[in-house]
């Protein structure tokens, strides 16, 4: 009925405005309109921006991640897909916002990857200086700050929050490490003090102390300092929510002052995987390629490890899932910026989840992903091999 009235009269919007009421309005009215990024006609090519820096870490993981669901869609669906990187010479996180929010072909972002970038970037992509008459959906990957959650009617994210991971990570090293005396080095940014504010929560709940809360500042930290105040204190746990670069650092620098407590990263460390100085560290991460069982997850980490010759991270992974739902949802119908907004909402809720290579995504209230885990890892050689120490669920507190 809706598709015979949108052809026989003069002026289908007031009629739909008539016709129906909440969800189905909002998605009948984005039909009707036109706005930047609705492509048009059987030939026409859907742009997925990719909203990240160019050069900076996860970036070219995150392009891997879209690519591969681009070529998994095509396989799959009528619809074709091209992935909308920025310009090479994007310096920043508006940079990039600007650009694709610019881009008329494009309809959906998937990044960014970083909780600063994505905080900065969001009132460009929420079109903040329209009151959103032109938003264009931010569905990141990997960023994970509290306070991204409800942020924005165009922000969704396919990861748990720091929050929830971190408190999963204390009571793994809690129960599993038994650890009591905790020190904390953080990087200095809203990721790491909200790490290191629920971990160190998290600990002294259960009896446990923390000895140290250390803040430092990428490339200008003196980790030997750090470590030798680390080798008075005697931790029996170093928590590190920071860079996989300065989690090697502290690393080296914590064996030369005979510091020999469990070191944990967060998410962010995962990388230092595929350097030998980080054996015998632990990670939490949202993805493990070996837990990757489902037929969605067998078929991404097969054709990553044919096309790179190594296993997928979770930037990659998460990418992978960010632009499937976003992918599957726009080939249901969801053909316009509004629109897929709307449809994106009602994902786990009027609408099954969609099948993911990291676990079912759907998403809550406030758009954050439900149900996913954090899984621990200990890094027992180089170069991509590790242990999954089990899988972790998370707090439930999305």
């Amino acid at each position: 009925m809706l598709n015979r009235l949108l052809f026989v009269t003069q002026n289908p919007c007031a009629v739909l405005a008539r016709a129906v009421t909440g969800t189905l309005l909002w998605l009948a009215l984005a039909a009707c309109q036109t706005p930047k990024g609705s492509p048009e006609g059987a030939d026409a090519v859907i742009g997925i921006g990719v909203g990240a820096i160019p050069g900076q870490p996860g970036y070219e993981e995150v392009v891997r991640g879209i690519d591969l669901a681009i070529e998994r869609l095509h396989a799959t669906a009528p619809l074709r897909f091209r992935t909308r990187p920025p310009t090479r010479n994007a310096a920043g996180a508006v940079q990039v916002a600007q650009q694709l929010s610019a881009d008329p072909d494009v309809v959906g972002v998937v990044g960014h990857p970083e909780s600063g970038g994505t905080l900065e970037a969001l009132p460009v992509y929420a079109d903040a200086e329209h009151a959103g008459a032109n938003g264009l959906v931010l569905l990141s990957p990997t960023a994970s700050a509290a306070q991204l959650s409800g942020v924005s009617p165009w922000f969704f994210r396919v990861a748990p929050s720091d929050d929830d991971a971190a408190r999963v990570v204390a009571r793994w090293a809690l129960d599993s490490l038994r650890a009591t005396r905790a020190a904390i080095v953080y990087r200095n940014d809203a990721y790491g003090r909200e790490w290191m504010s629920t971990v160190g929560t998290a600990f002294t709940k259960r009896g446990a102390a923390v000895v140290a809360r250390k803040p430092y500042l990428a490339g200008v930290t003196e980790w030997d300092a750090y470590a030798q105040l680390l080798a008075t204190l005697r931790p029996d746990v170093v928590f590190f929510p920071g860079d996989a670069d300065d989690a090697l650092a502290l690393l080296r620098a914590l064996r030369a002052n005979g510091v020999t407590a469990p070191f944990v990263g967060g998410d962010a460390t995962e990388q230092m995987r595929q350097d030998a100085d980080a054996r015998g560290a632990y990670y939490g991460t949202f993805f493990r390629a070996e837990q990757a069982t489902s037929a969605e997850g067998r078929w991404f980490v097969a054709r990553y490890r044919a096309r790179f010759q190594r296993d997928p991270d979770s930037f990659a992974a998460l990418a992978y899932d960010a632009t499937m739902v976003m992918g599957r949802t726009i080939v249901r119908g969801a053909r316009t910026r509004a629109a897929l907004r709307v449809a994106l909402e009602q994902i786990g809720r009027s609408t099954p989840a969609v099948d993911g290579v990291a676990g079912p995504i759907a998403f809550d209230r406030a758009h954050d992903i439900t149900g996913r885990h954090v899984v621990m890892v200990r890094v027992d050689t180089p170069a991509d091999t590790g242990k999954a120490s089990g899988a972790i669920p998370d707090s439930g507190a999305n």
